[in-house]
């Protein structure tokens, strides 16, 4: 069963792949108002004064559930709606696991690789083949969308060093989420997955 828009509350924060041939960019937005069952008013999270027009890109639209897997809705529309913008759905949102790979609970301290970049370590949430996340409790990671981190630890006999960029990022009142999709190769990741997953079994 999917998802409605209508289901999400007014004030949630959404994610806008916007792409088209040539390239792609993301955009936080903000729900404002559900105006029907597939039609919402929101709030770019972006700093221009300009009107942005969507009308020669794709949009997908997705919804981070606190640690559960993001809602989406693909090929949605956006059009200027006085002061803000008025999004519309076609059909419910799916569950879209952004790692196609088998992701295995972690909670190791990690050493920060990354020269002034605030911690001197990080805890490494979650691990899969193709990205990780950290939580940050004390607030101290100063990363936007697209910024590159570099990590390293050792567990269970494996050293995993992993630079990540940065694709999704959760704030709430305890502490800030960073999911982040793996930029280099790791050879003792695919083991150290592995031996993770027969141990939680």
């Amino acid at each position: 069963m999917g998802f409605k828009l209508s289901e999400l509350d007014e004030g949630t924060e959404v994610l806008l792949h916007i792409s088209n041939s040539d390239k792609s960019i993301e955009l936080g937005a903000v729900l404002k108002k559900i105006l029907k069952e597939n039609v919402a008013l929101i709030s770019l999270k972006c700093n221009t004064t300009k009107k942005l027009v969507f009308d020669s890109v794709m949009v997908d639209m997705e919804y981070y559930q606190d640690g559960a897997v993001p809602i989406i809705w693909h090929n949605v529309k956006i059009a200027s709606y006085m002061t803000d913008y008025a999004l519309q759905v076609f059909g419910d949102g799916s569950k879209h696991n952004r790692r196609a790979s088998f992701r295995v609970g972690v909670s190791v301290l990690a050493r920060v690789n990354t020269l002034g970049r605030g911690p001197r370590q990080v805890m490494v949430r979650d691990i899969s083949l193709t990205g990780f996340s950290l939580s940050d409790r004390k607030k101290e990671l100063k990363l936007g969308v697209g910024d590159e981190f570099s990590i390293s630890f050792e567990d269970l006999g494996h050293e995993i060093n992993l630079t990540g960029r940065v694709v999704r990022i959760e704030e709430h009142e305890d502490v800030n989420i960073f999911g982040f999709e793996i930029c280099n190769l790791c050879k003792d990741l695919s083991s150290y997955i592995s031996i993770k997953q027969r141990l939680k079994k």
